[in-house]
């Protein structure tokens, strides 16, 4: 699936996985808008070219194809999954060093990790295991929301997509993909995962 598709998928799990009642909660919360229940569209309009021109100029870098192909299509989502609300607009977004707290930032959580360990993107991964380091270096994509957050660490590419790097404060470390697309298409999964288990307990 191409990144418009995987954006259809995830906007059309939130509309299985919630029933009105619960939408109509989101409303009252801010956390969705009453026009993108009624279009049954999470996603806003899409950024300019120029608009990313621009602001890859003030970052000092390229951004990543699936996230810049992401951005054209929708600048920012409103909501992503059970556990993350909002990826933002391109005006939003900054790097770490500009937006978190100094101490974590700076804390040395002492990992020794290989080359071969860190190149780890399956099953195995161990989220614990990972380069707390890169954080400073990277650029947080979305909002705080119910302990998540999520960051492209340029630093570690892939051709020229950037490492995506998942923090939630339920697990230690950070989950890690290969890039913002490989991103979209755990978030679906494990979306697909809630809406089943939820059909299971009401069985």
């Amino acid at each position: 699936m191409n990144v418009k598709q995987l954006l259809e998928k995830v906007n059309n799990d939130f509309f299985v996985e919630n029933d009105a009642q619960y939408i109509e909660v989101m409303i009252e919360r801010g956390v969705l808008s009453r026009e993108a229940a009624e279009s049954k569209w999470l996603g806003y309009p899409p950024a300019t070219k120029l608009q990313i021109k621009a602001k890859e100029k003030l970052l000092g870098t390229n951004l990543p194809p699936s996230y810049k192909q992401f951005l054209l299509i929708s600048n920012g989502f409103s909501y992503t999954s059970f556990f993350l609300d909002n990826l933002l607009p391109i005006q939003q977004i900054d790097w770490a060093i500009q937006t978190e707290d100094s101490v974590w930032l700076e804390y040395d959580f002492d990992i020794d990790i290989s080359d071969e360990e860190y190149a780890c993107y399956d099953e195995n991964q161990d989220s614990a295991r990972y380069r707390h380091q890169y954080l400073k270096q990277s650029l947080k994509i979305s909002n705080w929301y119910d302990g998540m957050c999520i960051f492209l660490n340029p630093v570690i590419k892939h051709n020229l997509e950037w490492e995506v790097l998942e923090y939630a404060n339920w697990k230690p470390g950070a989950n890690r993909y290969k890039s913002f697309k490989d991103f979209l298409v755990k978030t679906h999964n494990t979306n697909l995962m809630i809406i089943e288990d939820k059909k299971a307990n009401n069985m």
